[in-house]
């Protein structure tokens, strides 16, 4: 009988509901009752504060790993200048796997240059392609003074000591004349000093920033300190032995490239990009026996499925016996765009469940609380409390909630937000910590704005209820 009377709910002495007069002149009496409430009843008010807090460390929470999962997604997901290549070396997409492949052939043997605008003659007819491009891709050594590095790549780097020299790998990327020239135009650079035998080259020197463990995980940083300068290169075999003689050559260092090289197996990629741009009719002045150099045809297409089927029928009635591979780049692309739908989708409702979880979860604790205290608001409603004086009461009691749960509920969530965004980068991805500002804005509004519906809502019911009726359920 005692349980159900709940007579020995609270038991408390006056110091134990003590509070400073300082608090009585700042809150007044509405604000000291809600105070004495709190410490009347530790229990209740433990449980308002700790389901309150629950909810904010699981919003914000949520909300940083979705962040950071999409920003993980869109930086898998990059577009490409063509749908369709045709290379005549066996390479394959960089980070796909070759399942991915709409088709892949091996074959022994090399295809010449004849055989190979021969074919693009034909394949650049099939049905849906409305652009099409050639290019080569070259392997050189390129002998770099370690002076000649920025502080932070050589900082970053393993050439740490200055006034050391080093043989480097870069590639050089012949491309269309035109193109090539538009691409000059482009960057307002005088056609007469990058054009002819012996004009400069334009090349693109970038390196990954590596994590300094303060968030910064991404981005690219300048390998070289000037923005032109002149090398000596030596052309390289596949396994980068030298071949052919060296050769002087000015480069002048740019951001961008004009068109989108031909895929490397992962083997291949480097932490960094340092290659040359040059119109294909310079090829034959870098050439070199045993040199290794991939050829590849580009093509934009309505319809890439499609095409890609024409063109794998044109190659075999071509009887083409060389080395090479064929395959679908749209259809990759879409797959992983598809990807980041599935992301983003999956973001979206984890957090709208986890906040809807969150919201019914303080709505039924705070309301059970308020139902628990019917005959003690009733009580006070008896001994002459207005209804404004009691909606003050409770007023402070929200804020009161609401204050205890930021002060414990944030540092909470921004510490899960960081140990998140550890486990996303030491799983491979290169992004940025983003700190939760919106999650932690909607927080604060939401807690005091749920608070404050639920505390309307439970008490409305308990104002429609005849006071009498309420003191005498005490008694009974």
């Amino acid at each position: 009988m005692e349980c159900i009377r709940q007579t020995n709910e609270i038991k408390v002495d006056e110091k134990s509901v003590k509070t400073s007069k300082f608090a009585k002149r700042i809150f007044g009496l509405e604000g000291t009752l809600a105070l004495k409430n709190f410490k009347r009843n530790r229990r209740r008010y433990r449980s308002i504060v700790l389901s309150l807090t629950l909810s904010v460390v699981l919003f914000i929470s949520a909300n940083t790993f979705g962040t950071h999962l999409k920003r993980a997604a869109e930086q898998a997901v990059v577009d490409s200048d063509y749908d369709i290549c045709f290379s005549t070396d066996d390479i394959c997409i960089n980070n796909f796997s070759s399942d991915n492949f709409s088709t892949e052939d091996f074959h022994s043997g090399c295809m010449n240059e004849d055989e190979i605008f021969d074919l693009y003659d034909e394949l650049r007819t099939a049905e849906g392609v409305y652009e099409s491009s050639y290019q080569a891709l070259s392997s050189f050594s390129c002998y770099v003074e370690t002076d000649t590095f920025t502080d932070e790549y050589r900082e970053s780097s393993d050439y740490v000591l200055a006034g050391e020299s080093l043989d480097l790998p870069m590639d050089i990327q012949f491309i269309e004349d035109s193109v090539y020239l538009r691409f000059l135009e482009s960057l307002d650079l005088p056609l007469e000093e990058y054009t002819g035998r012996d004009g400069q080259m334009i090349a693109v020197a970038k390196a990954k920033r590596a994590d300094n463990g303060k968030g910064k995980a991404s981005g690219l940083m300048d390998m070289f300190s000037d923005r032109s300068m002149n090398f000596q290169i030596t052309p390289t075999t596949r396994e980068g032995a030298k071949t052919g003689p060296e050769q002087d050559i000015r480069i002048t260092f740019v951001d961008t490239i004009p068109v989108d090289t031909l895929p490397k197996p992962p083997s291949e990629v480097r932490p960094y990009v340092f290659m040359a741009v040059a119109p294909y009719h310079m090829k034959e002045t870098f050439e070199a026996p045993g040199a290794h150099t991939a050829m590849g045809l580009t093509f934009r297409s309505e319809t890439p499925s499609q095409s890609t089927s024409e063109m794998e029928t044109m190659i075999k009635n071509a009887g083409i016996t060389s080395r090479y591979t064929l395959y679908n780049v749209h259809q990759m692309l879409e797959q992983n765009h598809n990807i980041l739908f599935i992301i983003n989708l999956f973001t979206c409702v984890f957090v709208i469940m986890i906040s809807l979880i969150a919201v019914a979860n303080v709505f039924n604790t705070i309301s059970t609380n308020i139902r628990l205290r019917r005959r003690e608001l009733a009580m006070l409603r008896s001994v002459g409390m207005s209804d404004r004086d009691f909606q003050k009461m409770i007023n402070f009691e929200c804020a009161f909630y609401g204050i205890r749960t930021l002060l414990f509920g944030l540092p909470v969530s921004v510490i899960l937000s960081w140990l998140i965004y550890r486990g996303l980068t030491a799983g491979g991805a290169e992004i940025d910590f983003v700190f939760p500002w919106t999650s932690i804005g909607i927080s604060v509004f939401g807690v005091f704005f749920i608070e404050f519906i639920t505390m309307l809502y439970a008490v409305g019911k308990l104002k429609r209820e005849n006071i009498i009726d309420a003191l005498l359920d005490d008694i009974t």
